[in-house]
C-alpha cells in the first residue's frame, strides 16, 4: 500500500500518527576488532534513542488527542465523529510502546482533558484512554477481532457504570430517572391538553405507557450493555482504516457466519430462563438482575441466530443482497427475532450447522 500523502483528506491525521524513525547508524569497527564490545555499545546507545522517540511520539499523539477532545467539546456536529477518535492515539501509542507507557500517556492525557475542559470532562478522557489502552494491547497480540470487540465493550460498560455510580452518588444527579421523569410530564402535558378539548385519555395509553417507563427503569443494566457494544464497535471501526493505513497489524474480521458463543452462554441461558420461573418482588434487586440477563442473553442468543443463518445462506449460495435483506426485515418484525433466537438455541445447543 503506497504511503499517504500530506495533501490528502487524511493527511494530517496520518502525519501525526506515522511512526518515527528508529534506526540508528552501525558504527565503525574499531581497529581492536573487538565485535563483542562494540555490539554492545550499539545497545546501550539505543535505549535512549527509543525513548527520545517514544517521548516525541508521545507529545504528538497528546497534542492529537487534545485537537480531538477540544472538539468532542465544543464543537455541535464535528464533535460527534471526533469523539469516536479519541481511543486512536492510545490504541497506536500502546501497539508501539506497550501498554505501561501508554498509562503515563493517559495520565498526562487526564491533566491536559482537565486544562481544556473541566473535571466533568475527566470521566470522558479516562473511558476513551482505557478503551484504547485495552484495544490497543489486544490487537498488538493479534487476538481475534470479536474478542477485541468484547474486551472494548467490557472496558466501556465498566466506565459507564463507574461514572453513573459517581453521578448518583457524589454529584446527586441521576440522568436516567430525570430523563423519564422528563418524558413522563411530556406525557402528562399531552393528556392535559386532550382533557382541555373535551377528549377523554384512553385508558389502556396510559397504562401501557407507565408499564413502558417502568420497565426502561428497570433495564438499565441492559441499555448500558448495548450502548458500550455499539461504542466500542463504532470506534474501532473508525480507527482500523487509520491504523491501517500506519502499516499496523491489526489483523481482519472474520466471517461472521464463523461466530459461535461458547456453550456456557446457553447453560447460563436456561439457568436465567429457570429462574425467571420464580415470582420475585417486582423492583427487587433480584427481579432486576433476572430481567437484565435474560435480555442480554436472549440477544446473544439471537446474534449466534444470525451467524446460523448466514452460514446457512454460504453454503446454499444465497445471494448477500437476499441475506442484507432479510436482515432488515427481521429487525423491523420482532416474531422473527423469535424464531432467530430459536435457531441460535438450536446451533449452540445442538451443533446445528454441522448437519447442513
Amino acid at each position: 500500500m503506497s504511503e499517504p500523502k500530506a495533501s490528502s483528506k487524511g493527511g494530517s491525521l496520518l502525519l501525526f500518527l506515522s511512526p518515527l524513525t528508529e534506526r540508528t547508524p552501525t558504527p565503525k569497527q574499531s581497529e581492536s576488532g573487538e565485535g563483542g564490545q562494540i555490539t554492545k555499545k550499539t545497545k546501550k546507545g539505543e535505549r535512549p534513542l527509543r525513548k527520545t522517540h517514544a517521548l516525541t511520539e508521545a507529545a504528538i499523539e497528546l497534542a492529537l488527542f487534545a485537537v480531538l477532545f477540544l472538539l468532542a467539546l465544543y464543537a455541535p456536529v464535528i464533535g460527534i465523529v471526533a469523539a469516536l477518535f479519541l481511543a486512536l492515539p492510545f490504541m497506536v501509542f500502546t501497539m508501539r510502546h506497550g501498554w505501561i507507557p501508554a498509562m503515563l500517556l493517559l495520565a498526562a492525557a487526564l491533566v491536559i482533558s482537565g486544562l481544556i475542559g473541566s473535571l466533568l470532562s475527566l470521566p470522558m478522557a479516562l473511558m476513551f484512554g482505557t478503551v484504547g489502552m485495552a484495544v490497543g494491547a489486544m490487537l498488538s497480540k493479534q487476538k481475534n477481532r470479536y474478542l477485541v470487540l468484547l474486551v472494548g465493550a467490557l472496558v466501556f460498560l465498566a466506565n459507564i457504570v463507574l461514572d453513573y455510580i459517581i453521578s448518583i452518588q457524589f454529584l446527586h444527579v441521576d440522568m436516567i430517572q430525570d430523563t423519564l421523569a422528563l418524558v413522563r410530564e411530556s406525557f402528562d402535558t399531552a393528556m392535559n391538553l386532550m382533557k382541555g378539548m373535551g377528549q377523554a385519555p384512553p385508558l389502556e395509553m396510559q397504562r401501557q405507557f407507565e408499564q413502558g417507563l417502568k420497565l426502561i427503569g428497570y433495564m438499565v443494566p441492559t441499555l448500558f450493555v448495548i450502548a458500550s457494544f455499539a461504542l466500542a464497535y463504532a470506534t474501532i471501526i473508525v480507527s482500523l482504516p487509520v491504523m491501517k493505513r500506519l502499516k499496523l497489524p491489526v489483523g481482519s474480521w472474520p466471517p461472521f457466519r464463523e461466530l459461535m458463543w461458547p456453550k456456557t452462554v446457553l447453560w447460563l441461558y436456561v439457568f436465567v430462563l429457570l429462574l425467571s420461573l420464580f415470582p420475585f418482588k417486582e423492583g427487587s434487586f433480584a427481579y432486576i438482575a433476572v430481567l437484565n440477563l435474560s435480555y442480554v442473553l436472549q440477544l446473544a442468543m439471537i446474534v449466534q441466530g444470525f451467524s446460523f443463518l448466514y452460514y446457512a445462506a454460504y453454503k446454499k449460495g444465497v445471494g448477500k443482497g437476499v441475506v442484507a435483506a432479510g436482515t432488515v426485515v427481521c429487525l423491523f418484525l420482532p416474531f422473527l427475532l423469535y424464531l432467530v433466537a430459536i435457531f441460535g438455541i438450536i446451533d449452540l445447543g445442538f451443533d446445528l450447522r454441522r448437519r447442513i
